[in-house]
């Protein structure tokens, strides 16, 4: 028995096979042929055990012959991805419109509000130089005498009611009133700075 274990020569076993191209063609043809077969033998198992429809498209190099399987056939499987992939196009597109519409009606929204914004500033601005023109032909309330200012108060008062108001409307532009013209009755007690003029 020893002599016969002896002689035996051991096997390497199965190898496993680097996966680089076969150089040599006729083992290159041979191997895809086998393996064309093993691929479409592992897609009809996969059919049959998991009732899935299948196809698998093979375009061999350097020949003009395509091979195809399919389960249940190569054209119901492919009619089925092209509908359901027009279908996904269809979906996309309906998608992608309606998010169109939305941001162009945000940005309509958008615009819609800087307009309001730039309008509101211009009217400031307008009303901000008018009182600024209006206080140059004024004289400082500082050298006016006290019988003139309780007048000037209540005109004032009655000023800021009616802009108050008009900003209440919202009516733009807003055109200023005219400033009340003050009427004074100058007595011999007041005296005048120079340079200033009675209203």
């Amino acid at each position: 028995m020893s002599s016969n274990n002896s002689t035996r020569r051991l096997g390497r076993g199965r190898q496993r096979i680097p996966l680089e191209r076969i150089e040599n063609d006729v083992q290159r043809n041979v191997s895809f042929s086998k393996r064309r077969f093993g691929l479409f033998k592992k897609a009809s198992e996969i059919s049959t055990l998991c009732g899935v429809k299948i196809l698998v498209v093979v375009f061999p190099p350097n020949q003009e012959k395509v091979y195809t399987f399919g389960s249940p056939s190569v054209p119901d499987v492919l009619n089925k991805y092209v509908a359901e992939r027009e279908n996904r196009t269809i979906e996309t597109n309906d998608t992608e419109e309606f998010l169109l519409s939305q941001e162009e009606a945000n940005i309509r929204n958008m615009n819609h509000r800087i307009n309001l914004l730039e309008e509101q500033i211009q009217h400031e601005m307008n009303v901000s130089k008018a009182l600024t023109e209006a206080a140059k032909g004024m004289p400082s309330i500082s050298n006016l005498p006290l019988a003139e200012l309780l007048p000037l108060k209540q005109k004032m008062e009655t000023l800021l009611s009616t802009v108050r108001q008009m900003l209440n409307q919202r009516t733009m532009p807003v055109q200023t009133p005219p400033m009340p013209v003050m009427t004074t009755t100058q007595s011999d007690n007041d005296v005048l700075p120079s340079g200033a003029t009675p209203f």
